[in-house]
């Protein structure tokens, strides 16, 4: 076991630590040292870990303790017995993974790092991540990985990279992309510095082979907590436990979300967010046993997602503002209710039922937004899942039947409008038909095409187009069949014809 000799303010360089190291932090190393301000006071450059342990059992009487790992290696990291509260760590450029538990670190900070496999971070005031397009340095990358023997960069982007945090204060999490640059190389000129960095733009196929995976969890009472993850793309992300406090999450691309026994206290914002639509890949959302009061969905695009599940959560003072829902059941069969998304074969025994709550659940939350045009839609969708329930009488399934192919249950003008013409026309003709008025031998009548407007007047007299000697079963028949449907069509236009003003 090798205990790191510390110097603040003195850079540790190109060094290859092959045995498990100990990075302890003691009152010693910082008795005369004058504090400077905007300095780093621990830094590794191009550095090689097998496995750091971070140590501290005292409390130093020092303004920052920052410690920095740049372009740094680092197989295992973890930290013991933490007691002051003015250590900060700092990860950029580097490679690494591990575990830091500790209440005292005053933060932690990724930028631009690649996780091997996972990296917990357990009861943290503050975590920050960031991947910012630019300020990747390709150079400095290709010595990092040549010294790790990592031949295809590629290889290290798509390793899955997961971040789990426990029980953390505060959180951020975001991305900058560089604009108005071509992908590949490029040269980057700063005023300060004399010598030029080669800059990296990473190509669309780079950006998706990113594998980022977060995990955030509040298990225990956080007061204050406050979340926030900005203009990011993430492969998956999991949400779970009671947040005392805030969480926002906009302008993001999520191919996978996971929000799983959920509230909050303060509110929850969820704003532009989409699947990234990866090639051969099921985007999954699933939301499972939740309280979503004080929850804020705006701008969603639900059918972007393959499968949405929805179990057993309330959506008693949930908010959508802008979000779009599937037209049809058909489509809106990816809403599922299932107690596990990642077993969607394995449906309850009353899923039917379960379905049709969660459309009445999100229909009054619609209604309650403001946004009548989907809570319409989510009326008819909840129709169509009642038919599928078992103990629905046949008269009852019938009905539902029937609304939904007549007017989709009061939101189509068009279907009403179609079936009225062709069942108007249908009689019509069998109606003159009875009576000899078409198909014979004589010249057309074109008057009788005037009359077809007197046919399906409801109010129209029996005898409006022959005398009432020349009626016979059929002409009666047909003109009292014709009644009866064109007056239900008729009303099932009007009814979805003032969709908009039902309440």
């Amino acid at each position: 076991m090798q205990i790191i000799d510390i110097i603040p303010y003195r850079r540790v360089e190109n060094k290859d630590f092959q045995t498990d190291t100990i990075l302890k932090i003691e009152n010693t190393h910082f008795q005369n040292v004058v504090f400077q301000d905007g300095i780093i006071a621990l830094t590794f450059y191009k550095c090689r870990f097998q496995k750091v342990t971070l140590e501290n059992f005292e409390i130093i009487d020092f303004k920052d303790i920052s410690i920095q790992f740049v372009d740094c290696y680092i197989k295992s990291l973890e930290s013991s017995n933490i007691e002051t509260e003015n250590i900060s760590i700092y990860f950029s450029s580097s490679i690494v993974s591990g575990k830091i538990e500790s209440k005292q670190i005053c933060s932690v900070s990724f930028n631009n790092t690649i996780i091997r496999d996972s990296f917990f971070l357990i009861g943290q005031n503050t975590v920050n991540i960031s991947y910012t397009e630019e300020n990747i340095f390709a150079k400095r990358w290709k010595i990092l990985m040549e010294s790790i023997n990592i031949a295809n960069y590629l290889d290290l982007l798509e390793t899955k990279q997961s971040y789990h945090i426990c029980n953390t204060k505060k959180i951020n999490f975001k991305t900058s992309e560089l604009e108005g640059k071509s992908e590949g190389l490029y040269r980057i000129n700063y005023q300060k510095i004399v010598e030029c960095e080669i800059g990296y733009c990473l190509s669309k196929l780079e950006k998706a082979s990113l594998n980022l995976n977060l995990y955030i969890e509040y298990l225990q009472k956080v007061e204050n907590s406050d979340t926030k993850i900005v203009d990011s793309f993430l492969n998956s992300l999991s949400i779970e436990g009671h947040l005392n406090g805030t969480i926002n999450i906009e302008n993001t691309k999520i191919e996978n979300w996971f929000i799983r026994n959920f509230s909050v206290q303060k509110e929850a914002n969820f704003y532009n967010i989409s699947p990234l639509n990866l090639p051969n890949n099921e985007s999954k959302f699933e939301i499972h046993r939740c309280n979503l009061d004080n929850t804020w969905f705006d701008n969603i695009n639900f059918s972007d997602y393959k499968t949405i599940s929805f179990y057993k959560t309330k959506f008693g003072k949930t908010r959508f503002d802008s979000c779009s829902f599937p037209t049809d059941y058909t489509s809106f069969e990816k809403f599922r209710t299932l107690e596990n998304i990642h077993n969607s074969d394995k449906e309850s025994d009353n899923y039917y039922e379960n379905q049709y709550g969660l459309f009445l659940q999100l229909k009054v939350s619609l209604e309650a937004s403001g946004n009548f045009y989907e809570s319409q839609k989510l009326q008819a969708i909840s129709n169509d899942a009642l038919k599928k329930i078992k103990s629905i009488s046949q008269w009852d399934k019938a009905i539902l039947w029937i609304n939904s192919k007549s007017n989709n249950h009061g939101l189509s003008i068009k279907q009403p409008l179609k079936y009225f013409i062709i069942f108007s026309v249908l009689f019509y003709v069998l109606y003159l038909f009875s009576l000899d008025r078409i198909f014979n031998s004589n010249e057309i009548d074109y008057s009788l095409f005037g009359y077809y407007f007197s046919f399906v007047d409801l109010t129209h007299r029996t005898d409006f187009l022959v005398s009432k000697e020349e009626y016979n079963f059929g002409s009666l028949t047909f003109d009292f069949a014709n009644k009866i449907f064109s007056g239900f069509f008729i009303y099932q236009f009007i009814s979805a014809f003032r969709k908009y003003g039902k309440k």
